[in-house]
């Protein structure tokens, strides 16, 4: 279960840093007349990096396998 959200927020995730960064390569290169759409784009790209910084920790910290066999005591 954990798997499938984590394969969806990457996902979701890959296809706005590629939205934003194609608006940002655009506005570069003014084929988009917008104000302050570049300024915006590279916000945008730092919120997605924060979220995901944090989806990471807690997926990494708080769902951890107990299969792993990682810090357990030998048996």
């Amino acid at each position: 279960m954990f798997d499938s959200i984590r394969k969806i927020t990457a996902a979701i995730m890959i296809v706005a840093v590629l939205f934003f960064s194609s608006l940002a390569v655009l506005s570069i290169w003014d084929i988009i007349e917008v104000e302050q759409v570049f300024r915006k784009s590279l916000l945008t790209l730092v919120v997605i990096f924060c979220a995901s910084v944090v989806i990471l920790f807690v997926f990494s910290n708080f769902f951890k396998d107990n299969d792993s066999g990682g810090n357990q005591p030998p048996a």
